[in-house]
Order: C-alpha cells, then structure tokens, then sequence
C-alpha cells in the first residue's frame, strides 16, 4: 500500500505509548497512517527539542502529569481505532 504524503517536517512513530506520550506533551497530532494493516504508524508535527522529549522518553527520565498522559492514551486510541 502507498503511504499518504505527510507535513514537512514530520516525526513518526508505532508505539502507542510514545505517540501518547508526545501529545500529552504538547506535540501535535497530524494522521495516523494506516495503510499498513500490522502496525499503524503516529505522525506529528516535528517541533525544535523533539529529540529531547523522546529520548527522555526512552531513557525512563519522562515526568508527566498522570491524568494527562491518560488523557493523550485516550486520544491516541480514539485516532487509532477511528476511520
């Protein structure tokens, strides 16, 4: 399947809990692109300390709010799993 054209620039990713993660952060949220029936893939808007927020992210040092980042799980499934 061909991939939809994205912004530019763009970071993408397939771990729920990072795309989750990064809106709850404030990043934001352009598609999810589904053309891949195994693995959905997060599209944000690239943004200047992006790299930062994800290797925080990885490196287990992320502080965010509870309910917020419960807020973006949501979020991020309601995108996920809506046509």
């Amino acid at each position: 399947m061909k991939m939809k054209p994205f912004p530019t620039p763009h970071f993408s990713c397939s771990d729920l809990y990072l795309a989750a993660y990064l809106i709850a952060k404030g990043l934001r949220l352009v598609d999810v692109d589904k053309a891949d029936s195994k693995r959905a893939v997060f599209v944000f808007s690239d943004v200047v300390g992006r790299e930062d927020t994800v290797a925080s992210f990885w490196s287990k040092e992320a502080r965010i709010e509870p309910r917020a980042f419960i807020a973006a799980i949501k979020e991020a499934k309601e995108r996920l799993y809506s046509d």
